[in-house]
């Protein structure tokens, strides 16, 4: 069935919702914005304090024109003269004379009581909101400025522009002129902010674009070289991975060929070398019947060599010929690992233990785990339970395999109650350490030893196999029956 549009549209998102480098993009999006959000408010008000600043400035500058430029409302009485003297036009001409290079469009003037009293353009507006609070704070001799947008300013002074005023308290006396001075007036100048604000937030875009740009070209550049990296990485790997794997058959070839060898030898022991024995031996039985009679007094003697010579053909030869080439796991794994307990069993007690996963992988003698397994577990335990026996200084040994079906491995385990050893101080360069690690490798298997001073040796043998359908046995009273039937053939074949 095909997979609906929507899932592979929602499958093909989350993918590249999953990519690095839309996520960087992404969290540098993000950032852009907090930026811009962030200097939207600060450059602009920054912007509005400087401007503020210079107002201050020039209304100081104001306030000397009106000390020193003949305006003659200074010193004692200038608060009576202020009417007559702000209607003249010579006040007028000064005021506006006073307004060039000034960082200002307008000056309004106010008494201390809020009633307007001059503008240089136009009626001075009447106070109220915002406009009266910065009045009062400028009469307590606090210079206060309001900030006008558009339409604020077009509704008090007709402008429909950004308008910054600000408010100060003016003087009847010049400062530091020695004489005593009263309050006199309050000044409001204010000017076009325009430019100011639009400088602010055209500040605050391309600051924000350069670090967007710069950001997401880093980015970029990280990932091309991170993708670089990944392909080296890769490349590295795959050609790591050939030589691991010409390693691991460099070394399954040596394992086999090693078996070989052993199946060969065990074959000439068991076939031509017994086969001579044989007939050494049937050459000693007839000298010794025909030569009874002659040489009586060596019959004893006799006796003795042809039974030692029966007993080399027959044990040590038959033995050392199973032990290099172990036929009984042609049977199977588990056969192949009771017949190691059967002989083990005279050096030190062995456990073992199998479950019925495994059973039913080798029902009534045959096996459906791979020849070259049942060989290297064999082996390995053999090496495993010999080392048990010479150096463990162990009261048990416990041997299981077991088929785990969820993980679909096979997993043998040797385990000891011993002394134990320190792994950080053991060097894996014995031959049967290496042995144990070839044999490992050539099944593809994954080996662990785990063992503490004083606390015994754990090996665990875990080998990737999938049972085949035809190998399981799908009742448990099969399984249970596999599993004597294993025992029963595995004493026989130990017997032999």
């Amino acid at each position: 069935m095909n997979q609906p549009a929507s899932e592979s549209i929602s499958a093909t998102t989350r993918g590249i919702f999953h990519s690095p480098l839309v996520i960087g993009i992404v969290a540098i999006t993000v950032m852009t914005g907090a930026i811009i959000a962030f200097g939207s408010s600060l450059l602009p008000q920054n912007a509005l304090n400087n401007v503020s600043q210079r107002q201050i400035e020039d209304l100081d500058r104001f306030a000397s024109v009106i000390h020193y430029g003949n305006a003659e409302i200074t010193g004692v009485g200038a608060r009576e003269r202020l009417d007559a003297a702000v209607s003249s036009d010579s006040f007028d001409a000064l005021m506006k004379r006073g307004l060039f290079g000034a960082n200002a469009q307008r000056l309004d003037l106010y008494t201390l009581t809020g009633e307007p009293l001059y503008a240089t353009s136009g009626t001075p507006p009447a106070l109220e909101g915002a406009m009266f609070t910065a009045f009062d704070d400028a009469r307590h001799n606090q210079p206060s400025s309001i900030h006008m947008e558009p339409d604020a300013s077009a509704a008090r002074l007709g402008a429909r522009v950004n308008l910054l005023q600000t408010y100060k308290l003016i003087w009847n006396q010049p400062p530091g002129n020695g004489r005593s001075a009263r309050t006199l007036m309050v000044a409001a100048i204010t000017t076009n902010v325009n430019r100011d604000l639009e400088v602010a937030i055209k500040s605050v875009w391309i600051i924000a674009g350069v670090f967007n740009a710069g950001m997401i070209l880093v980015l970029i550049v990280l990932h091309w070289a991170s993708g670089r990296a990944q392909r080296r990485l890769e490349r590295a790997n795959k050609a790591l991975e050939v030589q691991n794997m010409a390693v691991r058959e460099s070394r399954e070839r040596m394992v086999q060929t090693a078996d070989s060898t052993k199946r060969a030898i065990a074959e000439e022991l068991h076939g031509t070398v017994q086969s001579k024995l044989f007939a050494v031996w049937m050459q000693l039985v007839q000298f010794r019947d025909s030569a009874a009679e002659a040489i009586p007094e060596h019959m004893d003697e006799l006796d003795k060599i042809t039974v030692d010579l029966d007993n080399i053909r027959e044990d040590d030869i038959r033995g050392i010929s199973h032990r290099l080439h172990p036929s009984i796991v042609r049977v199977g794994a588990a056969v192949g690992l009771r017949s190691l307990r059967n002989f083990y069993e005279s050096m030190v007690p062995v456990e073992f233990e199998t479950n019925e996963a495994a059973a039913a992988l080798e029902p009534a003698g045959t096996s459906v785990v791979p020849d070259n397994v049942r060989l290297g577990v064999y082996r390995i335990a053999e090496l495993a339970m010999g080392n048990v026996a010479k150096h463990a200084e162990a009261t048990v040994c416990n041997v299981s395999w077991i088929y785990d079906e969820i993980d679909q491995n096979l997993v043998m385990t040797v385990s000891d109650d011993g002394k134990g050893f320190d792994p950080a101080q053991l060097r894996q360069t014995g031959l049967g350490m290496v042995n144990i690690g070839d044999y490992a490798d050539a099944m593809n298997a994954t080996l662990e030893i785990n063992s503490t001073p004083g606390g015994g040796t754990q090996l665990k043998l875990v080998i990737p196999f999938i049972a085949p359908l035809t190998g399981k046995v799908s009742a448990n009273s099969s399984s249970n029956e596999a599993v004597k039937t294993l025992g029963k053939t595995g004493e026989r074949a130990s017997a032999a």
